[in-house]
């Protein structure tokens, strides 16, 4: 039977859902959904699962509305209600979309931090509507306009009701690449045209689409996961409905149909649980999506744990002084590559390595290798940092004792098939027990972290304290590994990060540069002193250093400027771990009062203060290690290996008393150093650290010693320079070397202080009697410039004195002080040489001049005729009357010449001199380039000084005569074979001895020495060096001749003097030589080798140095008669030298209201000639002659040659004096030592003395003229005749002398 039905015009649907037409007529479709239904689909190749080499979705979505797509995925959810039940056509096409919705919210539960969301409001750019705006076609207002009357659903239901509503879609990226868009109808939905080519569970690998993963593999954590999102999201289906119960009832979604596919996906997973045999699902949690879609598709796909936690103590509910978190946001994201540390061999080997390391890291297990460990940086957030706080270390499992529960760990597999991997664990326990698991698994850097460090100092921090610094190996800048520092809060409690707006640390520098920290942050300053930049591109070694005004907090590690992890310092607040630096935020300091004093000598310096709180002078101070190394060791052990270059161009680690410290300054390759004010060079290179460090090494890798420099030579840096003998420059850049020096100097002396309880209040600085007053001047600006260098903070502000006045005690020029004129000078002829007779206190040893008959003085013509070309306007004074010492108590607000201050130490309670009427103490303090000397007695009104001036002959000479020794290396090799001592350059390494470095190894050598040491060493020198020996008996015979000059002159003046009470004036004094400074050991030596004769060497030096036996029985008393001692040489000292060096500082440090001691308050040096046959050519013509013991003067010295001259009488010896000395010395040394030179040599010497054209030529005598000349300064140039002669000679002769040997 034919069908006589009209066919209906429409989309073709199964013949049983087929409707009837109406002829010639529209009519409307009943049941509309059953007729969707049933439309028959193109015959397109498509499997069970809807899958087909042609896109359906872009045939069936060619309908025209942009929401189509959306519409699919709701009819689908809608139509399909059982997944198993046989489809085709579009019910086939439906259950591909299902699949691929699941997998589109596996994508979001499983790699949720590869979602992006972007809201996009679909209206109009020009705010218009459709009948207003000028542009209609625009897109985004176009497709808003095609929801029609379902655009109130497309708008955000939060708004007012009176409010504009705009529609808007959430479009949806995966890794940068559009995927999908929000609906309210279906939740979510996938875009047409992606495609995703890696693998993954929810991607079909065909055809790079989503899919259920459950019809793919997945593993237990994934599903865990899963279950854990899809519970999530079925959960909150009421509350996203809710939201839109103001929309019209026509309009308003239902999702009853979504909940029933979500709980039928959920039983799916179950079953797949099941026949994997995976743990069960019941406690699967969501994951930590956190805050990835806006409202209101936040109330079904966002989940974040909210809970709180302070010092790694982690509750629900907020806390004072807790933090908001997410346990999503304590990891770093897994697309981080974790940065390795090589801690080398015992790192490896060590269970709990880091626990004494001062740094927290990440420490790994090896996979498949037992006790096998690696190092890594911390994969944790800044946030996670602030929350666990001091408590990291119980995180990272190395604090047992800590109450926090929870754990960071870590396994490393290097073997993984995509690379080294890092399975990284955080487990988080609540205060009510619960458990939170988080796991990342993280690529390796493909380079390690290896033979680097960095560096902090000092190690402690303090509210107190507002200069910290940093020196890493590892430049924020460079371009294999970056380390970049950040600071904490001392104003919290707890310490945490200071943290920007987004929660990123305040880095301290970017780019090559110090960062500028907004005042929003507090009063946060950081320099970047030195640098790694294009300049020093080519040099093998990188470093540079910071200096923060708050503690830093930790480091920043990147590869190739992409971060990979942090590390945190460890600060210990207890006090009682070495190895970590002390927290002292919340332990306030009591500071007590120090009153320093700062001796800089020219080969060494001290320091020593003077403490109020327990008023006395510190017995010594030592300057104790307070360099944290974070990566490495500082536990170096330079008598192994030489010093490395953290060791010199940092703050040092080398533990020294403050009586030991060289001066000696490492300096940086002026391109590191950063001038981000464009100062000038000079300015630059005088700020602490900028210009370097005081270098304490003992063992360096010195290449060679040349202009005051010290090079040394190092495989990665190259050459690097240390400047030494300082003191006496008038180099402009050596000035502001010396305050570098002296500045960066002065931080390890408050860091040291301020541990030790006490702040410096006062600085008192010495300096040689001798030095001009441009050089003082120059000084007294460096040494005020260091009132700015204070690291504490307090009201304190340093106070620095300025040189007392007796600092140009040696300026005598001007109006004649000695007051009216008398005949005769009153000091008869003894001066003359001494007669060789047998002592009348003893059995001393005869002692004849034994020269030979000496030659006549040349009395060729001319000498009338010159002294009539004399100008007559130049009067030369010589003293005529008794001097006036005028005394004043020295005052307590000056600093002092190195003599004075030794004179305060000398008088000083508990240990000093105490001078009775009846004694005159000379102090000689040696030092490198001078030797200061004071004389003490007792006078009117107490103790008092009444000689201070300096000589420029001191233990230098020694030490540079081993420049010419042909056997002193032997010795030194001899004493580091028997100490055990490693010098690189002597005994170990390359040598590099030779006569420019020979003075550096000798230093190098008695630094390493012991006390008990000393003697050895020159019992050594005595035995295989004597030539040295000989040298040393030439300095040290000198000085005490010339103390023995001295000591008659002060004797004279003290008997003339009207300041000297009558029971001084009657006694003749027992005389005590006092002997400080470093270079005071020389007079050990030969009291080491033979103390019966060295006491009779230096007695009969002095007794010649006064004039003979004759003149000494009247001028002194002995010591003691039985035994006979003439004199006292150095009994006070300490046991084993103890205050060598110190002399000067504390007698700087010890306020000068304790020991009451008297100085003169006039400038009158009492300085000898020293030397005969010296002669003032009066303004008239006349040649007035001068004893040996009269004094000398700047006026003579400035006109020597001219107005003042030597002028051998007929048949006189040149010299005499000096060839008494010369008698003496050549006795004992080519006896006792083997001196090669014979009388010829000596007398060939005295011959060639014209010590007038010497004088001419010392660098001081030049500066003095140029001074006067330049500046119409007065000239200020003195010096004993006899030391000058002394210094000619032993240039000139000695030293060539001793090559013999």
């Amino acid at each position: 039977m034919s069908d006589k039905r009209i066919k209906a015009l429409a989309i073709k649907v199964h013949p049983k859902t087929e409707p009837n037409g109406v002829e010639f007529a529209w009519d409307k479709i009943p049941q509309l959904e059953v007729f969707t239904k049933n439309i028959l689909i193109p015959e397109i190749a498509v499997d069970q699962d809807g899958n087909s080499s042609v896109n359906i979705g872009t045939i069936v979505s060619g309908i025209p509305s942009v929401f189509a797509r959306a519409n699919l995925f709701k009819n689908a959810i809608d139509n399909i209600r059982d997944k198993d039940a046989e489809a085709s056509g579009l019910m086939l096409f439906y259950k591909s979309l299902i699949s691929e919705w699941k997998g589109l919210i596996s994508c979001i539960a499983l790699n949720y931090k590869d979602i992006e969301t972007n809201r996009i409001h679909l209206s109009y750019s020009d705010g218009g509507h459709l009948n207003t705006t000028e542009n209609i076609y625009e897109p985004t207002g176009a497709f808003g306009n095609m929801l029609f009357e379902r655009k109130p659903l497309w708008c955000d239901q939060s708004l007012a009701n009176n409010a504009d509503k705009i529609p808007f879609i959430d479009v949806m990226s995966f890794k940068g690449n559009v995927i999908g868009g929000t609906s309210p109808d279906s939740f979510v939905f996938t875009s047409v045209s992606y495609q995703i080519k890696e693998k993954f569970p929810f991607i079909n690998v065909q055809n790079g689409k989503f899919i259920d993963p459950l019809q793919s593999e997945i593993n237990p954590q994934e599903l865990f996961t899963l279950y854990g999102y899809a519970k999530h999201i079925l959960d909150n289906i009421e509350r996203f409905r809710l939201n839109y119960a103001g929309v019209e009832e026509l309009i308003r979604p239902e999702y009853g149909n979504i909940s029933t596919c979500i709980q039928a996906w959920m039983s799916e997973m179950v079953i797949y649980q099941q026949a994997k045999g995976y743990p069960k699902l019941d406690k699967s949690t969501p994951p930590e999506v956190g805050s990835l879609f806006n409202y209101p598709f936040s109330l079904l796909f966002n989940y974040s744990t909210e809970l709180y936690g302070s010092e790694g103590i982690i509750y629900n509910e907020s806390k004072e002084g807790s933090i908001l978190f997410d346990p999503k946001d304590l990891l770093l994201p897994d697309t981080t590559e974790i940065a390795q540390i090589d801690f080398g061999r015992e790192g490896m080997e060590t269970r709990n390595f880091l626990k004494s390391k001062p740094i927290l890291l990440l420490a790994a297990e090896t996979k498949g290798q037992l006790n096998s460990y690696v190092y890594f940086t911390l994969p944790l957030t800044p946030l996670a940092l602030n929350v666990f706080g001091a408590t990291l270390d119980a995180l990272v499992g190395i604090s047992e004792s800590s109450n926090v529960k929870s754990r960071i760990t870590a396994i490393y597999d290097p073997a993984d098939k995509d690379g080294e991997r890092l399975i990284v664990q955080l487990k988080l326990y609540t205060e009510t027990g619960k458990e939170i698991v988080k796991e990342v698994i993280y690529k390796v850097t493909s380079e390690l972290i290896s033979g680097k460090d960095i560096l902090m100092w000092p190690n402690f921090i303090s509210k107190q304290w507002n200069r910290y610094f940093l020196y890493s190996e590892i430049p924020h800048n460079d371009a294999k590994f970056q380390a970049t520092p950040f600071i904490g809060n001392v104003d919290d409690d707890f310490f945490r990060i200071v943290l920007d707006e987004k929660g990123i640390p305040l880095y301290l520098a970017n780019n090559g540069k110090a960062a500028v920290i907004p005042e929003k942050y507090g009063n946060i300053k950081a320099q970047l002193h030195i640098a790694s930049n294009n300049a020093v591109a080519d040099n093998k070694y990188k470093y540079e250093i910071y200096e923060s005004n708050k503690p830093f907090k930790g480091i920043k590690f990147a590869h190739a400027g992409v971060d990979c992890g942090f590390g945190i310092i460890r600060y210990d607040g207890s006090g009682n771990t070495q190895s970590l630096p002390i927290n002292m935020l919340n332990a306030p300091r009591a500071l007590s009062p120090a009153f320093l004093g700062v001796d800089f000598g020219s080969t060494n310096s001290s320091i020593a203060y003077f403490s109020d709180q327990r008023n006395e002078v510190c017995e010594n101070l030592k300057l104790t290690n307070k360099r944290v190394s974070l990566l490495a060791s500082d536990s170096k052990n330079n008598d192994e290996r030489p010093a490395v270059e953290d060791e010199i161009f940092f703050f040092q680690n080398d533990e020294i008393l403050t009586n030991s410290i060289k001066s000696v300054l490492t300096i940086h390759d002026s391109r590191r150093v950063v001038n981000d004010g464009n100062i000038q060079i000079n300015s630059l290179m005088a700020q602490a650290v900028k210009g370097g460090f005081p270098c304490f090494e003992k063992n360096l890798p010195i290449e060679n010693a040349e202009n005051n420099r010290y090079i040394l030579g190092y495989n990665r840096i190259g050459r690097a320079e240390l400047v030494y003998n300082m003191k006496w420059s008038t180099q402009q850049i050596d000035k502001s070397y010396k305050t570098a020096y002296l500045s960066t100097l002065l931080l390890h002396v408050y860091a040291q202080l301020f541990i030790e309880g006490h702040e410096p209040h006062t600085l008192k600085w010495s300096y040689p009697s001798s030095m001009g007053k441009e050089l003082l001047s120059e000084y007294r600006g460096i040494w005020d410039s260091l009132k700015e260098i204070s690291p504490i903070e307090s009201n304190v502000k340093l106070k620095t004195f300025p040189p007392s006045d007796l600092s140009d005690i040696g300026d005598t020029s001007g109006s004649n002080s000695w007051g009216s004129p008398v005949a005769a000078s009153g000091w008869g002829s003894q001066a003359s040489a001494p007669t060789a007779t047998t002592s009348a206190w003893g059995s001393a040893e005869t002692v004849n001049a034994g020269w030979g008959e000496q030659p006549k003085a040349d009395t060729a013509a001319g000498w009338g005729n010159e002294a009539q070309k004399i100008v007559t306007a130049v009067d030369i004074k010589t003293e005529t009357g008794p001097v006036r010492f005028d005394f004043k108590k020295l005052s307590n607000e000056e600093s002092l010449s190195e003599a004075c201050a030794v004179a305060n130490y000398l008088v000083r309670p508990n240990g000093g001199y105490s001078i009775n009427p009846g004694e005159l103490v000379l102090c000689f303090d040696i030092g490198g380039s001078t030797t200061d000397i004071t004389a003490l007695c007792q006078m009117e009104g107490g103790k008092a000084m009444i000689k201070q001036n300096s000589i420029r002959f001191a233990a230098e000479r020694v030490a540079q005569a081993t420049k010419f020794s042909p056997n002193f290396k032997n010795v030194l090799l001899r004493i580091c074979e028997k100490k055990k001592i490693s010098i690189q350059g002597l005994n170990s390494g390359t040598p590099k001895f030779n006569e420019n470095t020979a003075p550096y190894y000798f230093e190098q050598v008695v630094d390493r020495l012991e006390a008990s040491d000393f003697e050895t060493f020159y019992l050594l020198i005595a035995a295989e060096c004597k030539e040295m020996m000989s040298i040393n008996l030439y300095v040290t015979g000198l000085i005490m001749f010339y103390a023995g000059q001295l000591a008659y002159k002060l004797r004279n003046e003290i008997v003339k003097s009207e300041d000297a009470p009558p029971a001084v004036k009657a006694i003749p004094p027992k005389i005590k030589i006092a002997f400080a400074g470093k270079g005071a050991r020389i007079f050990d030596w030969f009291t080491a080798v033979n103390p019966a004769a060295a006491d009779d060497y230096y007695s009969q030096m002095f007794i010649r140095g006064m004039g003979g036996e004759a003149v000494a029985k009247q001028t002194i008393s002995p010591i003691t008669t039985s035994p006979l001692k003439i004199i006292d040489i150095n009994s006070q000292r300490g046991t084993d030298n103890a205050d060598v060096k110190y002399e000067v500082s504390k007698g700087l440090a010890i306020p000068t209201n304790i020991t009451s001691i008297l100085v003169p308050t006039n400038k009158q040096a009492i300085e000898i000639l020293g030397e005969d046959n010296f002669c003032v050519v009066t303004p008239n013509g006349e040649f007035k002659y001068l004893e040996s013991t009269n004094s000398i003067t700047p006026e003579m010295l400035e006109h020597i040659g001219n107005h003042f001259i030597c002028l051998p009488q007929e048949g006189k010896p040149h010299c005499p004096r000096f060839m008494d000395f010369a008698d003496l010395f050549y006795k004992v040394s080519s006896s006792m030592f083997g001196l090669k030179m014979n009388a010829t040599d000596f007398m060939a010497g005295f011959q060639d003395m014209n010590i007038e054209n010497y004088i001419k030529g010392e660098p001081d005598f030049i500066k003095a003229q140029k001074r006067k000349h330049d500046d119409q300064k007065d000239f200020d140039y003195v010096a004993p005749i006899i030391i000058l002669e002394g210094m000619k000679f032993f240039e000139k002769h000695l030293l060539k002398g001793i090559q013999k040997q």
